[in-house]
């Protein structure tokens, strides 16, 4: 019989459930280590060496983002990421972080458009 002595320690919550260290970035890294445009939840767990409950937790948050589809075959379900236009690949504007619950890319977008219509009016007699 092992002793836990010998586990790492993990960090648990108020709860006293463990903490999950797997960002979603972190499995959007398992598309590339990992041959085949698909992953399974398996292959995430293999990789980043957390429980199925964080990587399907951390594939459907990316799936909520836009950023990865899925598919059932079977019984496996298989992950691909979204291609995507030049746009969105700047993370800031795919809203990580602060902004991954705000309209402000859009707002940026639609302000940088309203100004290019407004520059091919008028050029260089603006007013400021």
């Amino acid at each position: 019989m092992s002793s836990d002595e010998d586990a790492p320690s993990r960090e648990r919550d108020n709860e006293g459930q463990y903490l999950a260290d797997v960002t979603p970035e972190d499995v959007l890294g398992v598309f590339d280590s990992v041959e085949g445009p698909t992953i399974t939840t398996s292959d995430v767990v293999d990789v980043l060496d957390c429980s199925r409950e964080v990587a399907r937790n951390r594939l459907n948050e990316l799936v909520e983002r836009g950023l990865v589809a899925r598919r059932k075959s079977g019984r496996v379900v298989l992950w691909w990421r979204i291609e995507s236009d030049e746009e969105t690949e700047n993370p800031y504007l795919r809203g990580f972080g602060a902004l991954a619950d705000t309209d402000l890319p859009e707002q940026m977008k639609q302000e940088r458009e309203r100004a290019r219509q407004e520059w091919a009016q008028h050029g260089n007699h603006l007013s400021g």
